[in-house]
Parts: C-alpha cells; structure tokens; sequence
C-alpha cells in the first residue's frame, strides 16, 4: 500500500454494553481515538441528542483540521491550550484545504517532509462543493468553539490570561465565520438543483415496477418486495433509513390503516452494520386501502416463508437470508432500474422519490386552495421535520412554477403597441 493511500485518521464505531452506537475519530496508526474530538462530541454534540450518524459526519467533517494540521507539522491540542490558536493566514489555507478531496488531502500529508505547502493545489485540483466545504468549516468552528471554552474557563483566577486568550479566541472564531459564511450553498439558487421526477416519469416507473410487467429487471422471487419498497417510498416520502427501520408492528393494517415512523436510536435489534434510523420526529401516516393490502400480502406470502426474518422484527428482508436489508441494497435497486429501464433518469434514488412526493403533494395543496402557509405546516408534520425551514426547501420546483406561471400570465395580458406602427 501507497503513503499517499494511508488516510491517518478514520471514524471507527463502538458499541455500549446498552446497545448505543457511538462513532470515534481515532488515529490509524494507534487505533485510539483523538482526546479533543472524543470529548467535544460526548460532552456537547451527544448531549445535543444528535443521531449516531450525525455525529460520524461531523467527526469526518472534523478530521479536515487534523489531515491540514498534520500536512503542515502543527499541534491542534498545544494551539488551542496555549491560546496561540492560528494565525489569518492559516486560517484561509484551513479553509483552502477543506475544499480538497480525501486523497488529495492525503497526498499533502505525503508530501509535507519537503516542508513546502502545495499552493499550486489551488489551482490544479478537483474541489468539493461549497455545501461540503462549509459542513466541514462548521464542524471545526465548533469543535474550536467548545474546546477553547473548556481552556477559557479555567483562566477565571487570571484576569489579564483570560482577556487575551479571550480576545484571542474571538478573532479566530470571527475570521473562521467569515471564510464559512462567505461560501454560495448550492441549494441558494435554483439553476441545476435536485428536484423530484416529472409526472410522466414517475407513471414509468410506477408501470415497470409491477411485479408482472415485462421490462420489471428484477428477478422474479424478489420483485414483489421490491415493488412494495418503490411504493413506499413514493406514496409516504420516507427516508430510506426510515423505511428500513420500519417493523412489522409498525404497520396497522385494520380498516385505517396507518404505518409508523419510529425514532429508535440504537436498537439492539439491529444487526446491520449501518443502521436504520430516523433523523427527525416520529410520525404516524396513513396509508391507503391497496398499499395497506400489498404490506400485508408481503408480510403474509413473502416475508413469513424466509426462516431467517422470524427471529426479528424488520418489515424489509433479505429474500436469501431474511436479514433485514441493509441499506446499501436499497441503492442498489434504484441503481439497477436506472441502468436496466430505459426512459428512468441517471439520479433516480430512494431521496429523489422524496423531492417527488413533495413536489407531488405542492400540486395537490394547489388544487384544494390551501394557502403556503398550512401547507409548510401540513407538510412539516408528514415529513416530521421540526423546522418550517425544511419543508421550505423542497418548495423549490413549487415556488418555480407558481412564478412561472404568474410570469406568463402578465407577459399574455400584457398589450404594447407602439403609436403609429405595428405590435
């Protein structure tokens, strides 16, 4: 294996004798984990009632400040304890270097015994989106917030320490915000954006699912399930972490039928190695009368003849070992209708069927006259979303067409002629 291949910092995970799953940034040449990042995310990140997997981001997103400490020979841990913390022009190579790829990254670490900094990087290699840009700033603004708050905090007794370490401290927080804060998130404008499939789009995709239709590229013992996943998904607009951590109990089926959506953190249940969980609010939703009878057909005539699901209690299996279903796989069946399905789209994936249920559900709110209003509230509750702020997000195609549509009204009605000549 290659220096440059080696990354020195991973997210591994541990396991709590109570079930709970936490992730760590340890150092890959020791196992350990990092002291600073290990008591940053316990003490504030995990208190804040973060998921799992939201803390592994953030770990990651963190590992940028170590991989540009360690390419440029510094000490993280002796900076901030000092009150030294960096300097401006560090700090825009910081932000320079959370641009870059993993490998990339790596390559400078590999090259860092030349003791020259690689600025022609800048130039010549390939950079991440700004969203993934500003996560990772954010994270280390964070982490530096916490950690030299711990350090502030013990200066009390040494007014004239505590004043410059303070000063110190807020000139780095203030230069950090404004080389995060000064990057265009992709999604504040509406050129190129993921949005949800178009009608004629989703009435493909709803045909060739069928389990009995011709160009269904599944193999036949599994195409049932995988129908009842695609409809899932498209008729709820659930994550696809939430329909995998979906249970048999969760679905009532009576007259009403309702499904779900628990928040379950660490369920010792869960044998998957990335595990099924609900970022936001649990919710029960209604289902219709016919998704109602094909959940309960999966579970009757599919689901209970794999001897493998009976030992726990996860709607979605495996059809060879009735496991349940990792996530990944479920990629991999929205990978393989886009591939083998001629007339789906290259980005068809379980979140895009997501943008679809709310775009669908903009034009249904448009037909029955409901205001914007009621409709972020209606939709922040079946989304389970705790702010009104996501819901507006998936407005985008919505507000597009509502002022496309204004637009095109005045440009119909509007009559300019000009005196003495033609139209």
């Amino acid at each position: 294996m290659s220096l440059d291949s080696v990354n020195p910092f991973s997210v591994r995970w541990g396991k709590f004798a109570n079930g709970e799953r936490m992730p760590f940034l340890v150092s890959t040449e020791t196992g350990m984990p990092l002291e600073g990042p290990t008591y940053w995310v316990i003490a504030e990140r995990r208190a804040l009632g973060m998921q799992p997997n939201t803390l592994a981001n953030e770990l990651r997103a963190l590992s940028f400040l170590y991989l540009w400490a360690t390419a440029r020979h510094i000490d993280v841990a002796r900076r901030l304890s000092e009150g030294v913390f960096f300097s401006l022009s560090e700090i825009m190579d910081i932000a320079n270097f959370c641009g870059l790829y993993v490998p990339e990254a790596i390559r400078q670490i590999a090259s860092a015994s030349s003791k020259v900094v690689p600025l022609n990087s800048r130039r010549t290699s390939q950079r991440v989106q700004s969203g993934e840009k500003q996560n990772r700033l954010t994270a280390i603004r964070r982490f530096i917030e916490f950690t030299s708050a711990d350090f502030l905090s013990q200066l009390s007794a040494w007014p004239q320490r505590w004043a410059h370490y303070n000063a110190v401290r807020s000139e780095c927080l203030k230069t950090l915000d404004g080389q995060r804060k000064g990057l265009v998130r992709r999604h504040n404008d509406d050129v190129g954006q993921r949005e949800g499939l178009e009608e004629d789009v989703i009435v493909r995709l709803r045909s060739v699912i069928e389990p009995d239709h011709p160009e269904n590229p599944f193999k036949p013992q599994v195409r049932f399930r995988n129908y009842v996943i695609v409809l899932l998904l498209l008729n709820l607009g659930i994550r696809r972490g939430e329909l995998g951590g979906l249970m048999v109990a969760d679905c009532s089926l009576g007259s009403k039928g309702t499904v779900t959506i628990h928040r379950r953190p660490d369920e010792p249940q869960d044998s998957r190695r990335e595990k099924a969980a609900t970022k936001t609010a649990a919710r029960v939703l209604p289902v219709g009368d016919r998704l109602a009878e094909l959940i309960h057909e999966l579970i009757t005539r599919y689901r209970s003849k794999i001897a493998g699901a009976r030992v726990h209690p996860y709607l979605i299996v495996s059809s060879q070992t009735g496991k349940p279903m990792s996530l990944s796989n479920v990629n991999k069946i929205m990978e393989r209708l886009r591939k083998a399905v001629p007339g789906l789209p290259d980005d068809l994936t379980p979140h895009i069927l997501r943008h679809s249920w709310n775009d669908w559900f903009s034009v249904e709110m448009d037909k029955q006259g409901v205001s914007e209003e009621r409709e972020i509230k209606w939709r922040k509750r079946l989304m389970g979303w705790r702010k009104e702020e996501s819901a507006r997000h998936y407005l985008r195609r919505t507000v597009r067409r509502r002022s496309d549509e204004v637009l095109m009204k005045m440009q119909d009605e509007l009559d300019v002629r000009i005196p003495g000549g033609s139209e």
